[in-house]
């Protein structure tokens, strides 16, 4: 089965629902955006396939899929 993402970005007004295989692209590593998938915080694509592909998902085609900007400040 295919997964497909349902992201909502802060930043963005409208969700998106994209392939799995685009958060391939996505940069995990930036220290200032979250990427939060069924309410874990995932820091890798690899961890986002665990997640995904779950007992608890498995059978869940679309997976959501929170994109949160981190907001510095003093």
């Amino acid at each position: 089965m295919i997964k497909r993402l349902r992201v909502k970005a802060a930043s963005e007004k409208e969700e998106q629902i994209v392939n799995i295989e685009e958060a391939k692209n996505w940069d995990f590593g930036d220290p200032h955006a979250l990427v939060v998938v069924e309410c874990h915080l995932i820091r890798c694509y690899d961890e986002l396939l665990e997640i995904a592909f779950s007992d608890n998902l498995k059978d869940k085609e679309i997976i959501d899929i929170d994109l949160l900007m981190m907001v510095t400040g003093g």
